[in-house]
């Protein structure tokens, strides 16, 4: 129905084009007088740089302003059968409202000769509406010209010109000027002709040839003449402001104050309103008695939800609002006529109101531009309301809120046209709703299908969104893509019940809830038999957008975006997992994570929120990389299911076990060895004699014992060899890291237990080697600590915060005895027992005198 209807306008528009100027035609004349001489020039770009299998030999533009008429010479240069095929027809815009198009030329060169094709025959006139699935009917036409006989190595030679402006700027002249193209162009000319006395303001932006200026007759000629000038890139995905190619602005409008008083000429709100917008206007009024605010939001609601958004843009409509009366009446209008519209009610009702021109594509970036009639694409509607100034956009619908709780899109910037004003004026950014996703799983038995649950809370502007898209579609349609959705994740899904939606349109809060049976959450692993599931956070890695190695142009980011995001795993016996989380924090984007467990509920929480529009240049690479590094490993989480009542494997990690059990042995018998090695005998002075254990030393050999009691009586009790601790980060992106953890706290732990026992044995018989053995026993305490907090941290902050303080008291332990073994004289009296034991003498009484003497 939609299309019949578009369609009808078409064929009405093309029916009655003479009503509006000229019948849609293309008429054959000679080239202009007026034009300035082009010397040629015949040098190629380069091939690397030509990708559609042609290139423009020349693109020159002469826009004759007193006149009235563009016009446009252009050669294409055809170097493959590619070219062939993108490049082989003509096609000219225009708008018979105002416009007259003339063609001169069409000549194609083959071997240097000429070959004409220009015959008035050969051209389909048909209207283009390239705004059609818009709702925008701008009554434009395109005069399609489709070349036969095309072949490698032919030049495209073709000029034309159109005649006239939009009397909508009352003689005034603007223009933006492209002098740069997506397509090499060899050589680009361009030049503006007008009066000497008519002032005009230049502004180029991006790389744009020297501007020569010449005069002659009372004419000025604007001149910008570039060479091989290489294709701008293009990327979908670059945010709607950006644009690299060189251009040229031409305005005649000197200030904004200009700009202003032209638009309020051609829209002034509507006064002493009658016919049925007048009625209604007082039955809001009676309604809302003398509650400006109530009032406001009437207006508000009657033009977004009662006036259909459609716009029929024929000629100087264009930028000329139809009369409120009418747009009312006929239920439909574009943004200019609702805006206008909805001005033109709350003036009438003593609100201070005025319309805003903005440009939805450069938000505040339109500050860039020079004043201009042409710096605009959308209308707005600012007010007044209780001292509140309340920002509107007519053309939205399904708002939610009251009075002036209103969202109003980050335009940036707009002209408000009220007398007397002369600059843009910034719009502060309004509150921006959330999406908050919570997808709960609860897990009965092996068996049964899991109960998957999907609730999703939209606020503010994305409640205002989503009630759109829900009414758009349908609840039917809705919930078939939202199975569609998952089922790409889940094969074997079924819904379980419609989708439940709650919608508070006071405090602009929409929730919807989905039910699913999902069969196939647990995938049975055929070597081990155990349950497995993988998670993944889909709803917030989907908002991230693709970026390719040849992505050339910044990319654009969906702002304001604030998603928190919830998977819960509810599971029979609950969980034993260690926390985790993550964090990235961007000037562009910030994101984290947090992963806990309590009771029987596995939460895994995220949080993505985009804080600008865009990705610049120079952070692709970094972006690219934390995308990366999300999908492999933030996002995603694994975990194992062993149900209550089956058959459960070994609880004893016996490798592990094992492992310990030959450590200990090789110790042991390392140990042995190194006891019963031979040390040099000692001779006594006459009348000495050993030194008994006494002072510190009792309490180095207490720390001894209960080192070796506690680090042992540890093990047994953090359940090291278990199979259940080995495998507690089994499938997540910690779970190599964890059991290397592992194995070093294991072989560390017995190493340190086997070893202090070792040293309280030196100790205890007052062995010759205690000193360096004690010694190398504080070192190694130290350094295993130290490794084992390292590991830890790369884990988990709560793994790190267990394994900081062993760290702590063994730099304080080895900072104290350390020093001590090696600097106290007690220790040196002490500790000289040799292997064996009976290998020391005595000197006699008389070598002691004589060695006196």
């Amino acid at each position: 129905m939609r299309f019949t209807f578009s369609l009808c306008l078409v064929m009405l528009f093309w029916c009655s084009g003479a009503a509006f100027g000229d019948a849609p035609s293309v008429h054959i004349s000679a080239k202009p007088i007026w034009l300035s001489v082009l010397k040629p020039y015949n040098q190629k770009p380069s091939a690397r740089t030509i990708e559609r299998g042609f290139y423009y030999e020349l693109i020159e533009e002469q826009v004759q302003v007193e006149k009235q008429a563009d016009y446009n010479h252009i050669i294409r240069n055809i170097v493959s059968e590619t070219g062939i095929q993108n490049a082989s027809q003509i096609s000219v815009s225009f708008d018979p409202a105002y416009e007259r198009l003339d063609f001169h030329d069409i000549t194609v060169w083959r071997d240097g000769k000429p070959l004409n094709r220009l015959k008035a025959s050969a051209f389909k006139v048909i209207a283009d509406e390239q705004d059609l699935s818009n709702f925008i009917y701008q009554g434009s036409f395109s005069a399609l010209c489709i070349l036969d006989d095309i072949r490698k190595g032919d030049r495209i030679e073709y000029s034309y010109t159109l005649t006239g402006r939009n009397p909508i700027l009352n003689g005034k002249f603007c223009s933006n000027i492209y002098a740069q193209w997506y397509t090499p162009i060899a050589h680009h000319y361009t030049a503006i002709i007008a009066s000497s006395r008519r002032k005009l303001n230049f502004k180029t932006f991006n790389s744009v040839p020297k501007l020569t200026i010449t005069e002659a007759n009372g004419l000025k000629c604007y001149q910008y003449e570039g060479f091989q000038v290489p294709p701008a890139h293009d990327d979908d995905r670059e945010p709607s402001w950006y644009d690299e190619r060189g251009f040229i602005q031409v305005s005649e409008f000197a200030s904004w104050a200009e700009v202003v008083n032209w638009a309020l000429s051609i829209n002034p709100p509507a006064l002493n309103i009658k016919g049925e917008l007048g009625e209604r206007i007082a039955k809001l009024k009676k309604e809302a008695g003398d509650d400006k605010a109530k009032y406001f939001r009437a207006a508000v609601h009657t033009v977004q939800q009662e006036v259909r958004y459609m716009g029929i843009e024929i000629g100087e409509y264009s930028h000329r609002a139809n009369n409120p009366e009418k747009v009312f009446k006929q239920r439909y209008g574009d943004c200019k006529d609702k805006s206008l519209l909805l001005v033109s009610m709350l003036k009438d009702d003593g609100i201070d109101a005025a319309m805003v021109l903005v440009n939805t594509d450069m938000n505040e970036h339109v500050e860039q531009y020079i004043p201009t009639a042409y710096a605009f694409n959308h209308a707005v509607v600012t007010a007044n309301v209780n001292g509140k100034q309340v920002w509107v956009d007519a053309t939205m619908d399904n708002q939610g809120g009251e009075g002036t709780d209103i969202y109003f899109p980050l335009y940036g910037k707009g002209l408000v046209l009220k007398e007397g004003g002369n600059a843009l004026t910034t719009i502060p950014p309004s509150k921006g709703g959330k999406v908050i996703g919570e997808d709960i799983y609860k897990v009965k038995d092996a068996k049964s299908p899991v109960l998957f649950t999907v609730k999703t809370t939209y606020t503010g502007d994305e409640a205002d969104y989503m009630r759109g898209k829900l009414e758009s579609s349908g609840m039917a349609e809705t919930e078939k893509s939202y199975l569609d959705y998952y089922s790409k994740i889940y094969n074997k899904i079924e819904t379980k019940d419609s989708i439940v939606v709650t919608d508070d349109l006071k405090v602009n809060k929409l929730i919807t809830i989905e039910t699913y049976n999902v069969s196939d959450f647990f995938k049975k692993d055929s070597t081990s038999g155990k349950l497995t599931a993988d998670l993944f956070a889909n709803f917030i890695y989907n908002q991230f957008p693709s970026i390719t190695g040849r992505t050339k142009t910044p990319v654009a980011l969906t702002y304001p975006y604030d998603a928190h995001y919830t998977i819960k795993v509810v599971l029979p016996g609950g969980w034993n997992v260690n926390e985790d989380h993550d964090a990235i924090s961007r000037d562009y984007y910030s994101y984290a994570s947090n992963f806990t467990a309590k009771g029987d509920t596995l939460l895994l929480n995220y949080g993505l929120s985009f804080l600008k529009d865009n990705v610049p240049v120079n952070k692709l690479d970094e972006f690219k990389a934390d995308i990366k590094k999300l999908n492999s490993t933030s996002l995603g989480y694994s975990f194992s299911y062993t149900p209550p009542g089956t058959s459960r494997p070994s609880t004893i990690n016996s490798a592990l076990v094992l492992l310990v059990l030959l450590v200990t042995v090789g110790l042991i018998v390392l140990g042995v060895w190194f006891y019963q090695r031979e040390t040099p005998g000692i001779v006594f002075a006459y009348g000495s004699t050993f030194v008994p254990i006494g002072g510190w030393l009792i309490f180095i050999a207490l720390g001894l014992a209960g080192t070796a009691l506690l680090t042992g009586s540890n093990m047994v009790s953090q359940d090291y060899f278990s199979n259940h601790i080995w495998n507690i980060y089994h499938g997540s992106k910690h779970e190599l890291n964890f059991r290397v953890l592992l194995v070093v706290e294991a072989i560390g732990n017995i190493t340190l237990m086997v070893y202090a026992v070792f040293c309280l044995v030196l100790l205890l018989n007052k062995r010759d080697i205690l000193p360096a053995c004690i010694t190398g026993y504080f070192a190694f305490a130290f350094v295993f600590f130290l490794a084992d907090y390292i590991l830890a941290a790369n884990i988990s902050s709560k793994l790190a915060e267990t394994a900081l303080n062993p760290l702590l008291r063994s730099i304080v332990t080895a900072a104290i005895w350390i020093p001590y073994f090696k600097k106290s004289s007690r220790v040196h009296e002490t500790f000289i027992v040799p292997h064996p034991p009976y290998n020391y003498s005595y000197e006699g009484p008389g070598v002691v005198e004589e060695s006196a003497s």
